[in-house]
């Protein structure tokens, strides 16, 4: 069976990583559908002094971004946190899903570092429809135990991504209270995946025990007790858990005579399997749009006059893809102008025609 080394290291590095990298990336959509997009961050004193080895940003900057170092640091406050950013790069492309083609990274990062981006238009009389989507895509990993059996769908995008799609008729209250059960469940879903782990490099060394087939009871029995916040979820724990539940002595002597090998095992299993770069969680994106025209719907969560605003962080995309999506229109200058000269044209063929036949008017 394949083992991940998820639940507790992202959960945790989710809600108390210390260093955060902050990056604003604005694009500008024009009438035509070509692309300015700027890219802001905070470079360190190599970086600032022109050696762009020690680039900031989530990609190869060389050799089309156009790079600006600022002297003094301005601050920018990134969903309640105030940052000071000192490094912009910026690039022009004829279309949105040119910046996608030849941006080069590392390949564990490039979901989260080069989402897919698309832009469709469609004429109807006065007025051409836009329609955008960009695509952050869900984080690869694998887990013995499905966060489905935990959380269903609804709960799943609530949690990471704040959809409130389905739960518009709570009160603050009774929303409280729901996401305190998401939590508590999200909790023993972490917990039960460690436990899992733990289970696996146990079970190689042990004898007439069949923790396979008792490990839901043991779980079970042993998550009353847990106090999850505060928990360490290693082998010597599993083991005296065992101990418990099958009123022995004999996985604590177990780990004190392989507490090496046991040990080793674990990480060694949790390392060779899981396949996420957990460096992600360390990264927060506010991904800003600008368009041209009439908005007419959009599931950005903050709008300012014709900016879009969206968060973009490890958490948003441990469940799911994270779709931004703007849907705007602009008027066609030319239809009007070509209705009106048409308009024109009638009124002038009317009036020739009755001048012909002699009538006034």
């Amino acid at each position: 069976m394949k083992t991940a080394k998820i639940i507790m290291t992202l959960l945790a590095l989710t809600f108390m990583v210390s260093c955060v990298d902050y990056y604003r990336m604005v694009t500008t959509l024009d009438r035509k559908g070509n692309v300015y997009r700027e890219l802001y961050a905070h470079g360190d004193s190599a970086f600032m002094a022109g050696n762009n080895s020690r680039n900031p940003f989530l990609f190869d900057i060389s050799p089309d971004w156009t790079v600006n170092r600022y002297d003094t640091a301005f601050n920018y406050n990134f969903f309640g946190n105030d940052e000071n950013l000192n490094v912009k790069i910026s690039k022009t492309t004829n279309s949105i899903e040119d910046y996608s083609k030849n941006i080069r990274c590392d390949s564990d990062m490039r979901s989260f570092a080069v989402p897919e981006e698309s832009l469709t238009k469609r004429t109807r009389g006065f007025y051409t429809y836009y329609s955008l989507k960009v695509i952050y895509k869900k984080l690869q990993y694998e887990a013995p135990i499905s966060i489905d059996n935990y959380l269903n769908k609804d709960e799943q995008l609530l949690w990471t991504q704040g959809s409130f799609d389905n739960y518009k008729a709570m009160n603050g209250s009774e929303m409280n209270d729901y996401l305190s059960e998401i939590n508590d469940k999200a909790t023993k879903w972490y917990a039960r995946n460690l436990f899992e782990i733990n289970l696996i490099s146990i079970k190689k060394l042990t004898e007439n025990y069949d923790l396979d087939r008792d490990k839901e009871n043991i779980f079970i029995k042993w998550a009353k007790f847990l106090k999850f916040d505060t928990i360490n979820i290693d082998p010597k724990t599993v083991c005296n858990v065992l101990d418990s539940f099958y009123v022995t002595t004999y996985f604590s002597k177990l780990y004190n005579t392989n507490h090496e090998i046991l040990d080793n095992n674990f990480n060694q299993l949790q390392d060779s399997s899981f396949k996420i770069n957990t460096d992600i969680f360390g990264k927060d994106i506010s991904y800003e749009l600008v368009v041209p025209g009439k908005m007419l719907q959009t599931n950005a969560p903050i709008i300012h006059s014709d900016t879009l605003v969206w968060q973009v962080d490890g958490m948003r995309l441990l469940f799911a893809d994270y779709s931004l999506e703007a849907k705007y229109r602009i008027v066609n200058k030319w239809a009007f102008l070509l209705t009106g000269l048409l308009i024109v044209i009638a009124i002038g063929s009317i009036v020739a025609l009755i001048k012909r036949k002699g009538v006034r008017i």
